[in-house]
């Protein structure tokens, strides 16, 4: 079967392509929409010759899974789209996607990048998902979004998703103003000491409590400020907003601990660094340790330039946690270069801890492992006295969940503390 020669062309001229293909079909067609997720990484440091020469290098690639008549367009900066004409089982569209998966996990692989990149492919069908070329495209563009948003490599377009995808870009437009007027929360969890039982301070949550859809997941607004490009004015909140509370926390000791999640994306910009500096020198560094939590899935795809940027961090003070380990499959080799002062173990080990041996046995090795490098230990999720029993019997540092307490606003928490007794 020969292949179609290569014509990286514009949308509009993909969309007439769609419509020329709509109008001479007696059966059925679709449109894949691929995105390469990623990949701007690779276009910053390489120069505009080097990310053409790539563009073509995965153009190519798109070629090979098409048929005599079918089509590759390059229809945005890191975009494509193809048109596959005769598609009578979707079971062939779910083929041909995971192909493109492995041809372009083949081609990565075999090139220099130290950063996570993949590709995401929305799907739609003609006449099942749509009338028209416009529709077509737009639909495929959907099932793009939605499977971006979700981490799925590919999505097939409905109109269930449709409406996912209409509220989501309604919350991006209420986003913006939620936080120009600071309608958001942070809530409080506490974080013990379980040699003492004494409090060393808490992890701060942001909350979104949305007038119209009620409360928003954490992982959406943050992926949605990332999109529209305000997440590092959602971390100056977050940031300013803890170290203001935290230095008035009462009777906690000398010296306090708040801990804020930091979405991944931060560690590429360059002002990370400037706003933390900036919250400590007007909330007194000298009374506020902080530590900024990152998940361990996001440092086993951070960058050199990540890691640069951590161990700036580590040199003013900054403590760096590893959140949710156990889930993001880290080797050793990557782990003991991590510029961590502390490692949270996920709370799905910390389950029942003291019955399943399993479990135990895994929690056992991940404190053996993190004191052997230096680091405290926290326990997430720690909700039964014989939890915690367990936990200090293994030499654990910290625990927090349920059993102290659940995340509380600052008033309250303030409240908490004061009347907190640890026998």
């Amino acid at each position: 079967m020969q292949h179609q020669e290569l014509n990286l062309t514009e949308a509009d001229v993909f969309e007439r392509e769609v419509q020329l293909r709509i109008a001479s079909t007696t059966g059925s067609l679709a449109v894949l929409i691929v995105d390469m997720n990623g990949i701007s990484k690779l276009f910053a440091r390489s120069g505009r010759e080097a990310s053409t020469t790539f563009l073509r290098s995965v153009a190519k690639l798109l070629v090979r899974v098409c048929r005599d008549g079918d089509k590759v367009c390059r229809i945005g900066d890191c975009t494509f789209g193809i048109v596959l004409g005769s598609v009578d089982s979707p079971i062939l569209l779910q083929l041909a996607a995971e192909k493109i998966i492995r041809l372009y996990e083949a081609a990565i692989s075999e090139m220099d990048v130290s950063f996570k990149t993949d590709i995401s492919i929305g799907i739609a069908t003609y006449p099942e998902h749509a009338d028209d070329a416009v529709e077509l495209i737009h639909n495929a563009g959907m099932a793009l979004e939605t499977a971006s948003a979700a981490g799925d490599p590919y999505f097939f377009y409905s109109p269930e998703s449709d409406s996912t995808m209409s509220l989501k870009w309604a919350l991006q437009d209420d986003l913006a103003t939620a936080i120009e007027n600071k309608a958001f929360e942070l809530v409080y969890q506490p974080k013990i000491s379980i040699a003492t039982g004494r409090p060393l301070g808490a992890e701060a949550l942001l909350r979104w409590n949305h007038e119209g859809h009620g409360p928003v997941p954490p992982p959406v607004f943050v992926a949605l400020a990332c999109e529209i490009g305000m997440i590092s004015e959602l971390t100056n909140f977050v940031l300013m907003t803890a170290l203001g509370h935290a230095s008035k926390w009462p009777d906690i000791g000398e010296r306090c601990s708040i801990s804020v999640n930091i979405d991944a994306k931060m560690l590429e910009k360059a002002e990370i660094g400037d706003v933390v500096a900036k919250g400590l020198s007007i909330w007194g560094d000298d009374s506020v340790d902080l530590t900024l939590e990152i998940t361990e899935a996001a440092l086993v795809a951070d960058s050199r330039s990540d890691f640069e940027c951590l161990n700036k961090l580590r040199s003013m003070g900054i403590g760096v946690s590893v959140d949710d380990f156990g889930t993001g499959y880290s080797s050793l080799s990557h782990f003991k270069d991590l510029p961590a002062t502390e490692l949270k173990v996920d709370r799905s080990f910390i389950t029942d801890v003291h019955n399943c041996s399993k479990n135990r046995s895994l929690v056992e090795t991940i404190i053996s492992l993190a004191h052997g490098f230096g680091l405290t230990v926290v326990a997430e999720g720690v909700e039964s006295a014989e939890e915690l029993e367990t936990l200090a019997s293994m030499g654990c540092d910290a625990a927090q969940g349920f059993y102290f307490s659940e995340p509380l606003p600052h008033t309250e928490f303030c409240r908490w503390l004061s009347d907190y007794d640890p026998d």
